[in-house]
């Protein structure tokens, strides 16, 4: 028999792990085809980039304030309010007539994502002792990523039988899903706390407290995680498709692989930040994905890039929740908001400037290149994690 407070913990992750679910099968859905639906509007590897960073640059305009709105009108009306935005800019994106009308509807889509990110977040630093956050974050992101597992094999499929823009429509159709689960399961965890002019002041007070070097250097971790995903879903298919002459299907399944194997992790991964720290995660994670990254460049065909998608989603699912978990260690109870605002404001950074900077790399140098400049990022963060960031994990 489960006691009152197993069965309140198993109700609020259920209350979260629904929702994470079809909103990130959603996203998987379009992974595969975006990049290359962005190159059939004729435009060079930085612009087509720009469609992931665009998305980012919706998030990181937004981040802040809406950490703020978290904190004073609650947890709910966002989680709520990101699904709904997300399935309305996932059909216009379907229907986009230019590259440029593109770009905005996946700027919009960010800031819904947004949205979403915080108020989740913010409910599980709310509700989660910090004793069994690094699990319960492991495990969110390992549901997360079943649906980001399923979502690339499946999209790469609909775009092989419907054409480039059908993706989107699926997409939609998932978010939905998860707008009506939030509707039923999601409950208020905050204390709301209204918009005052001393509210406004203590938030400029505390973003001048947050620029304190420890903090800057856990946040440097974020910004590098961010670069990580997004070089993973931008690289990886364009070099599956212009360089290998891979299928979206294949590209698809090739995503999917990477994930699966992060989610396989989800498990070891949470007790490893548990039970040993935050940095016993981080660190191995960094050191073994740029290992992987620098091995991409080898990899001549679909087995072989499938291979080593797998070790990639195995060295990166090490960290598991790591870095949620970080942040959610660092915010304060009376603006957490606020800071998680700030937190994915940095990581949201990693991902606005990762893509584009990779990309004007493979405009110089050949999409070869920025494998290797990735990997040594994240080498060099693993350097920066072990010697700078403090450990929040309290024995």
């Amino acid at each position: 028999m489960l006691s009152k407070i197993d069965r309140n913990l198993l109700s609020f992750a259920v209350s979260l792990y629904i929702p994470g679910f079809f909103i990130n099968l959603g996203w998987g859905i379009v992974s595969p085809i975006l990049p290359i639906y962005a190159e059939s509007f004729g435009v060079p590897y930085a612009l087509v980039a720009m469609v992931t960073t665009a998305n980012a640059l919706g998030r990181l305009a937004f981040d802040i304030p809406l950490g703020a709105i978290c904190d004073r009108v609650g947890r709910r009306p966002l989680s709520v309010g990101g699904p709904l935005l997300v399935t309305l800019f996932a059909l216009l994106s379907g229907i986009a007539q230019n590259f440029y009308e593109l770009l905005f509807y996946r700027a919009m889509t960010g800031c819904a994502m947004s949205m979403w990110m915080i108020a989740r977040q913010a409910l599980i630093a709310d509700s989660i002792d910090r004793s069994i956050r690094g699990r319960i974050l492991s495990t969110f992101q390992g549901v997360n990523m079943i649906g980001s597992a399923a979502g690339p094999a499946v999209g790469g499929i609909i775009a092989e039988i419907w054409g480039m823009r059908a993706p989107f429509f699926f997409y939609a159709a998932s978010t939905f899903v998860s707008l009506i689960a939030c509707l039923l399961l999601v409950r208020e965890t905050s204390q709301k706390n209204r918009s005052t002019a001393e509210n406004r002041r203590t938030g400029l007070r505390q973003v001048l407290g947050f620029l304190t070097f420890p903090i800057l250097a856990a946040a440097f971790t974020n910004f590098a995680n961010h670069i990580r995903f997004s070089a993973r879903g931008v690289l990886v298919p364009l070099y599956g498709h212009d360089i290998l002459g891979m299928s979206s299907g294949e590209i698809g399944l090739v995503l999917s692989i990477s994930t699966l194997a992060n989610v396989l992790m989800v498990v070891p991964g949470g007790y490893v930040v548990d039970k040993f720290g935050r940095k016993a995660a981080l660190v191995p994670a960094f050191v073994l994905t740029g290992l992987v990254f620098a091995l991409f460049p080898f990899a001549t065909d679909f087995v072989s890039v499938a291979s080593v998608s797998f070790m990639l989603g195995v060295a990166s699912g090490i960290g598991g929740g790591a870095t949620m978990t970080v942040a959610a260690d660092l915010s304060p109870e009376n603006q957490r908001g606020f800071f998680l605002g700030f937190w994915q404001t940095v990581g949201d950074l990693g991902s606005a400037v990762g893509p584009v900077a990779l990309g004007i790399i493979a405009d110089l140098q050949g999409l070869i290149t920025p494998f290797y400049a990735t990997a040594i990022l994240m080498l060099f963060t693993a350097a920066i994690t072990q010697l700078f960031v403090k450990e929040t994990l309290e024995k």
